[in-house]
């Protein structure tokens, strides 16, 4: 099978690592019988500075008609604003390209310290497109906003469209890998309605995986689990901002940032 990746090199040491990136996934995909092209395009300061935009259209719709997007890493909070054509690319393709779950494993190796001596193995299925994230929550527009000096407010969007596609995604994932247990990670004893709404969607898609156990925890009382026992979790589902910070948590604890993966997976390659 050949299969065709677009490299979005990005900025700072982008570039740097996204070359050994490339050599990596070949070798990979040379050991799986696979073929691969390869494509590159500009983004970030470079693109910016060229098109007046650091993620053009025609980039866009080229990751649109490739099989995978390698992204490397953006300098985005030093971008100009939006009107002046400053948008976060990692924000821009995951809202173009409904790229609905955010994949992390943090597992622990032999012969890597970790900060606490504990071993890591664990999955967290983290929604990638709503939330408080003000960039993508809405169709145009951002979530955030100030209606008079001094005050800020933002919005949380949850639907129950989105935490089906994440639950169901984390549910047969554990299920064609042999994962035990699922356990939704929340703050329904203070936010009541969205992530009401986000649980008992997960409870509906639980009660159709009868091989696997789920559970709920605290926001809260996970990330101090995550510290004194993460043996305790298996694949953890949850929503976006909740699961940007405990997967980051626990491939810290895992043994480093620097060893983690991280898939945004979209409805295009959801059987890959």
């Amino acid at each position: 099978m050949t299969r065709s990746l677009l490299f979005l090199a990005g900025d700072g040491i982008g570039p740097e690592i996204t070359d050994v990136t490339r050599d990596v996934v070949a070798e990979a995909c040379r050991l799986g019988g696979d073929s691969l092209v390869f494509e590159e395009a500009v983004i970030g300061f470079d693109a910016l500075e060229a098109a007046g935009c650091t993620i053009p259209d025609a980039v866009i719709e080229r990751a649109k008609a490739v099989d995978g997007v390698i992204l490397g890493p953006v300098s985005h909070n030093a971008y100009p604003p939006r009107e002046e054509g400053g948008l976060n690319p990692s924000g821009v393709l995951r809202k173009e390209l409904d790229l609905y779950a955010n994949i992390r494993p943090a597992v622990s190796f032999e012969g890597v310290p970790t900060p606490t001596g504990a071993k890591t193995d664990l999955v967290i299925f983290r929604e990638n497109l709503e939330g408080f994230y003000a960039d993508r929550n809405l169709f145009a527009g951002t979530g955030e906003f100030m209606p008079v000096p001094g005050v800020a407010m933002a919005m949380r969007l949850v639907t129950q469209k989105a935490s089906e596609r994440i639950g169901r995604a984390a549910f047969e994932f554990a299920q064609a890998n042999g994962r035990k247990r699922v356990t939704a990670v929340h703050k329904a004893n203070v936010m009541r309605t969205s992530d009401g709404l986000f649980l008992d969607t997960i409870r509906r898609i639980a009660s159709e995986f009868s091989a696997i156990s789920y559970d709920e925890v605290l926001v809260d009382a996970a990330a101090a689990l995550l510290v004194r026992d993460p043996a305790r979790f298996d694949v953890i589902v949850t929503t976006n901002m909740f699961g940007d910070i405990l997967s980051d948590l626990a491939t810290e604890l895992a043994g480093g940032l620097g060893l983690a993966a991280s898939l945004n997976l979209g409805p295009r390659n959801a059987a890959a």
